[in-house]
């Protein structure tokens, strides 16, 4: 379903967010850089609260590095945001993919009742355009004709719990430093039990002596 995009370099990371702005907000504030195809705020597996954090996912490279650009260091709200182009952890599928959200009677946003999360309350900057609905395909199926596609059109509707394990956000940004660390350190401990081995192998063997038990000699 990535239809050619590459996550792993088209993501901005986005730190130190006020923890007011939803994930409408976000995707208002950031589509002046570029088409926004997805946002993801991290979120207290618990309380549901904004952490402060976003993942905001764009079509192509290119806007995700002048979103990153224009946006690191300035004044957002009264906090000083911090972005970058997000460091892949391998899990880069898992954020792209799409979500379903078939349940419509309430706001993933508040959890309310009586509207979506494009019109909710909670959002500071205003109610948000849904984008367009898919038309659903039917699948010519001889045991199944009835059988029709989800509706693909609804992965901005909310979040879903699931994206909090991929959203540590220090887990994310940092995974690839800390591999590239485990890894020198491997080296490390390769070459230095290899000295080891090497300086041991120079050391004179001792022997018992051939002729007495309670003797001993150096070989070679």
């Amino acid at each position: 379903m990535s239809g050619g995009l590459a996550p792993s370099k088209s993501t901005v990371y986005v730190s130190n967010l006020p923890f007011s702005l939803t994930n409408n907000d976000l995707h208002k504030l950031f589509t002046k850089y570029g088409k926004v195809v997805k946002v993801t705020i991290v979120k207290d597996k618990f309380t549901r609260q904004s952490k402060g954090v976003a993942f905001v996912l764009f079509l192509d490279r290119e806007s995700a590095h002048n979103c990153a650009r224009a946006v690191n260091n300035k004044q957002l709200f009264g906090r000083t945001v911090k972005a970058s182009i997000a460091i892949d952890n391998g899990r880069a599928t898992e954020f792209i993919r799409r979500r379903n959200y078939t349940d419509k009677s309430k706001c993933y946003e508040c959890g309310e009742t009586g509207h979506l999360s494009y019109a909710c309350p909670k959002n500071l900057l205003g109610e948000r355009e849904p984008p367009p609905k898919k038309e659903k395909k039917k699948k010519k199926r001889p045991q199944q004709p009835e059988h029709v596609e989800e509706d693909e059109e609804s992965e901005e509707e909310g979040e879903d719990p699931a994206l909090d394990s991929l959203s540590q956000a220090i887990a994310f940004q940092q995974a690839r430093i800390e591999e590239e660390e485990k890894k020198k350190k491997r080296q490390a401990e390769e070459e230095n039990a290899h000295a080891s081995t090497s300086s041991d192998s120079k050391k004179p063997r001792i022997k018992k002596s051939a002729y007495f038990s309670d003797e001993e000699e150096l070989s070679d």
